[in-house]
């Protein structure tokens, strides 16, 4: 008896753009999209986009100072992974940590003035790379990509933005 195989879809393993299924080209998309924004990322601001994220979630969480395993949580990663990220802001003067005065097992962190200013430096350069490469939809078509791409989110995503 021949092992189980599951039918391969000839489509899904198009190499050609024009003929490739819409959502490989979607997935194809959004991979290159987010390695360009990450080379952006650290290009203008030499933060990784990690970086940039945290310092983007408590620049939105102050004064209310989440602690690093909240912080993890809102960024989608391990605390363990998160630590040499804010070791490095630490460093650069960009976070500082602060002992819960109610908790004391508990590590807040703040965004400093520093990391307030490398945040918006950096997010105003990837913004302005992104409007030079991304081109913007025809105005008669903006609404119907709008929707498509919240709907894919809805289907996909697990914890959909606000």
């Amino acid at each position: 008896m021949g092992a189980y195989r599951l039918p391969v879809n000839r489509r899904w393993i198009e190499g050609n753009p024009q003929r490739m299924p819409l959502g490989r080209l979607l997935a194809w998309t959004g991979q290159s999209v987010t390695a360009h924004y990450r080379r952006t990322v650290s290009a203008h601001g030499g933060l990784s986009a990690t970086a940039l994220g945290v310092l983007g979630v408590l620049a939105d969480e102050d004064p209310l100072a989440p602690s690093h395993r909240t912080l993890a949580g809102r960024l989608g990663i391990t605390p363990a992974s998160l630590t040499p990220v804010i070791d490095a802001l630490v460093a650069e003067d960009a976070v500082v940590r602060a002992r819960d005065p109610v908790d004391r097992r508990v590590v807040r962190l703040r965004i400093t003035a520093a990391g307030r200013d490398r945040l918006w430096s950096t997010l105003d350069a990837v913004a302005e790379s992104l409007r030079e490469r991304i081109p913007d939809p025809p105005p008669d078509q903006e609404r119907i990509i709008r929707a498509y791409l919240l709907a894919v989110l809805a289907a996909v995503d697990d914890d959909p933005l606000p």
